[in-house]
């Protein structure tokens, strides 16, 4: 357990901010020289404020505005927090895949960027909230809890949740069918999950039941797991570890890099498109309610005898299993209708074309029309 990997030191932070700031500065007025009427760019700003916010919340004197005596006295380091990295990290490595992906499924990486960026966003907000909506009576007591992410607290089916919903407003948006970028960026979704997990594991969080099996792990005194075993289990105060408990976290490591292969040989011989967003949909709607059987940790929530998880699983599978079995019969019917990754999206209209050829609708000749004499006599 390493809930924080490094500690940078604030002064330091401090002043690298405000030099930046003002090469930043000065970058911009030059440029305003040679192209007069040129904008000042915002990030200057943002870093002075970061600087001030270092100021406030690092230094003892804790103002905005530095102090007679402010650098003389030691600041508080600048916190690293591991899972706050290995959710960074999740999230660039699952941006160069879903662009990757999206060439491949000839969708503009500009839109998949885009709707990438802004289901990430929302993914982290929707992951909070069903954290807070689970635990009421701890944020209702002290709101300004709700803003600590750093202190853990965030559900990977309310990111998930709040990362479709994004997407589909991203893709109505621009005229993408859903299921489209759905194979496109799942993989990233399940690869960022296992990835997140890690985080996890390191902070201490989402441990799991007791446990005698030779893989069973026990986190240090004052972990999540620990306080647990104290108040719950008899543990004594004086112990400097916890019982031995199931490395959930790690189960849901190996569940989203199985499923990320999984996914990744499925977009080489699927058939029609949803076929890898739904095996994501399904296989994790599976998997996770088996692991939360073996979880201890007691901040998930209940719906009746499920843990929220379990529940949004479960309702997950269901649903993503009727759609499935639709598509499957359209398939049937109409194979070519289903294979979208052969038709262009997201890319501009060429000069000329017509308003409606984004790509998400691929216009045919009408029989007796003029296109389709112009392509009679072309043979």
């Amino acid at each position: 357990m390493r809930p924080i990997l490094v500690q940078i030191p604030s002064k330091l932070l401090f002043f690298i901010a405000l030099a930046l700031a003002a090469v930043l500065f000065a970058r911009d007025l030059l440029n305003r020289r040679r192209v007069p009427g040129a904008k000042l760019g915002a990030n200057p700003l943002l870093l002075v404020a970061g600087a001030l916010a270092i100021v406030k919340y690092r230094s003892p004197t804790g103002s905005f505005i530095p102090e007679v005596g402010t650098f003389s006295q030691a600041w508080l380091p600048v916190p690293i927090y591991s899972y706050g990295v290995m959710l960074g990290t999740s999230m660039i490595i699952g941006w160069f895949l879903a662009m990757r992906n999206a060439k491949q499924d000839g969708m503009s990486t500009e839109a998949a960027g885009a709707i990438y960026m802004w289901s990430a966003v929302y993914s982290i907000i929707g992951a909070r909230l069903l954290y807070v909506l689970t635990n009421l009576e701890v944020f209702t007591r002290d709101p300004l809890e709700i803003v600590k992410v750093n202190n853990g607290g965030l559900v990977a089916y309310g990111g998930m949740i709040g990362g479709v919903l994004a997407s589909w407003y991203g893709c109505h948006k621009r005229k993408i069918p859903l299921l489209k970028w759905g194979d496109v960026g799942a993989p990233s979704v399940v690869l960022g999950t296992g990835i997140t997990r890690m985080g996890c594991f390191l902070f201490g969080c989402d441990f799991g039941r007791r446990s005698d099996l030779p893989w069973a792990v026990s986190f240090p005194k004052d972990s999540p797991a620990w306080h647990r075993h104290v108040s719950e289990y008899g543990l004594s105060p004086q112990a400097l570890r916890s019982f031995p408990v199931h490395p959930t976290q790690l189960y849901e490591l190996l569940v989203g890099f199985f499923l990320f292969g999984l996914l990744m040989y499925l977009r080489r011989v699927r058939r029609f498109t949803g076929e890898v967003f739904l095996a994501w949909i399904i296989g994790y709607g599976i998997l996770r309610p088996i692991i939360e059987v073996l979880r201890d940790d007691d901040e998930r929530g209940n719906v009746g005898p499920l843990s929220t998880s379990q529940f949004i699983g479960l309702v997950s599978v269901v649903l993503g299993t009727a759609l499935l079995l639709q598509l499957i019969r359209r398939y049937r019917r109409d194979p070519g209708s289903l294979r979208l990754w052969e038709t262009p999206v997201g890319t501009p209209a060429p000069a000329g074309g017509p308003s409606g050829s984004s790509g998400s609708v691929v216009s045919r000749a009408v029989p007796g029309s003029s296109g389709a004499r112009k392509r009679r006599k072309r043979r």
